[in-house]
């Protein structure tokens, strides 16, 4: 653990099951996450009805471009100003956007420009409030309930998207885009008023000493080279992304119609492990390594062999590598979470989160059409094999090297 974390003498603790503001900060990122999946289902109906499958394409994929450019800026912005307020001043930009969204839908109806305007001046606010909302655990709960946290954080959004991406189907087949626009700002309201009046971290935050935010950036990239333990965690967290994230988004569905099992069974594998990914989160709040970092990377090595067997199993297979890699996935993140929030030094938690949150903005899209290329060049079971048994060498290389 950092010397620099802040004091936990002064604070009072309440019992994770009594205390307040947990439950309202694991609230918000429910009804965060559900009102992501529903304003993603009514913005990508609404788009495809609009325009063509390229345009609808990019209306979809463009967020990622301002996202991925102010991402390291909104994370030395965490980690200068109090991340809280950042916070709330990202969802009162978001309340606006929407509203003012909803009432040029309402008057002029829907155009492809006003919903890629939207997806950028989203993406930009997003990439001011994740980097935030990545330094608020450490300031709210005592180092022993950061797994916790996290578990129940997790289980919270698992359980969200179930709720969310019907809810968006819902309202924009009944009130068109407009409506749901106005429900996600209702969202966005309940966030901010838990932030403003609830979830109050409990220590301070370490400003960092930078004279600008471009001399924060070359410091958050300077303590990375020096701290070897936040270092291999970083990589880590951007080499689960771009393995994982892959196989799952373009390799499950090309093995499923490669073998013509039909868009049921991709459903079926989805919800086995979203499922499984819940009872992992569970179990994590339950168990308690010794060593977080080495019990969550050891944990995803299991998850690197279901990206295997995803190119080479059966159907029941399949089903059993999702329930691994989402059982793996719930166990993992609580713990790498709760690890990384103890590990990397407070004053540079909001530039280190953005920059592993770089790697899957800007990189993604990067690895999605290489294995997809990959795959038509060397079939499905050989492009599974590979990048399963890279991420595991990775996960095996971390190992080490938290171990010491």
């Amino acid at each position: 653990m950092s010397e620099t974390q802040p004091s936990t003498a002064a604070a009072v603790f309440p019992p994770l099951r009594r205390d307040i503001r947990v439950h309202a900060w694991i609230f918000s990122a429910a009804v965060s996450k559900i009102g992501d999946m529903a304003w993603y289902v009514g913005l990508a109906w609404s788009a495809a009805q609009i325009t063509t499958p390229a345009g609808a394409g990019l209306v979809m994929g463009i967020g990622a471009v301002p996202r991925a450019l102010v991402l390291l800026f909104g994370g030395a912005l965490a980690d200068r100003l109090d991340g809280r307020r950042v916070m709330i001043l990202s969802n009162l930009g978001r309340i606006a956007v929407l509203i003012a969204s909803a009432v040029v839908a309402s008057m002029w109806g829907l155009s492809l420009p006003l919903l890629l305007t939207i997806a950028v001046v989203f993406g930009v606010v997003d990439a001011i409030y994740t980097p935030a909302a990545g330094t608020l655990p450490r300031r709210m709960v005592q180092p022993d309930d950061q797994v916790k946290l996290a578990a129940g954080n997790q289980l919270a959004v698992r359980l969200a998207i179930f709720v969310g991406a019907p809810l968006g189907g819902l309202l924009v087949a009944n009130g068109g885009l407009a409506t749901v626009m106005i429900v996600d700002a209702v969202s966005f309201a309940v966030i901010a008023c838990a932030l403003a009046f609830l979830v109050k971290p409990r220590l301070p935050q370490p400003a960092s000493t930078g004279t600008s935010i471009r001399a924060d950036l070359k410091e958050g990239f300077g303590y990375l080279r020096r701290d070897a333990r936040a270092r291999t965690l970083v990589i880590a967290f951007s080499g689960l992304n771009l393995c994982v994230g892959p196989v799952l988004a373009v390799g499950l569905v090309q093995r499923v119609h490669l073998s013509g099992w039909g868009s049921a069974a991709l459903g079926w594998f989805e919800a086995c492990s979203g499922l499984a990914a819940a009872g992992g989160a569970i179990v994590a709040m339950r168990w308690k390594p010794a060593n977080l970092a080495r019990s969550g990377l050891i944990a995803l090595i299991f998850q690197a062999a279901g990206c295997v067997m995803i190119g080479v199993m059966p159907r029941y297979g399949i089903l059993l590598a999702m329930v691994m890699i989402g059982a793996t996935a719930g166990i993992a993140s609580a713990q790498l979470s709760a690890a990384f929030q103890l590990s990397v030094d407070a004053s540079y938690l909001g530039r280190s989160f953005s920059i592993v949150l770089l790697s899957d903005e800007a990189l993604m899209p990067v690895a999605m059409v290489a294995f997809g290329a990959f795959i038509t060049l060397a079939g499905i079971s050989v492009a599974c094999a590979v990048i399963g048994s890279a991420f595991a060498a990775l996960m095996v290389w971390a190992v080490a090297r938290v171990g010491r």
